[in-house]
C-alpha cells in the first residue's frame, strides 16, 4: 500500500507510523515532527498550531484530533497528549 500525499508532500492516508508523548511549550514552540493528528488521553482544552500557522483552541478535547499540527501550547489543559506520525 502506497502513501497518499497532498500538494506539500504530507501523508494523508490515515495510517500512522508512530507517535510521541508531548507537552506544550510557552511561548508556543514546535513539535519534534509535523504531526498528522493528536490523541488526547485526558479531557481538557487543547491549543495547537496547524501547518499554516493558525492557532486553534479545542474546548473539552479528548480522543483523536485530526489535522496537521506543528506545535502545542502550554496553555492546553488536557493531558496525555500523543503526537501521531
Amino acid at each position: 500500500m502506497s502513501a497518499i500525499s497532498n500538494q506539500k508532500g504530507y501523508i494523508e492516508n490515515g495510517q500512522f507510523s508512530g507517535g510521541q508523548t508531548i507537552t506544550g511549550s510557552n511561548p508556543i514552540g514546535s513539535l519534534p515532527f509535523t504531526a498528522g493528528g493528536l490523541y488526547i488521553g485526558q479531557v481538557g482544552n487543547l491549543t495547537a498550531q496547524t501547518i499554516d500557522g493558525s492557532l486553534i483552541t479545542f474546548v473539552s478535547a479528548s480522543g483523536f484530533i485530526p489535522g496537521i499540527f506543528t506545535a502545542v501550547s502550554s496553555s492546553s489543559t488536557c493531558g496525555s497528549i500523543v503526537a501521531l506520525r
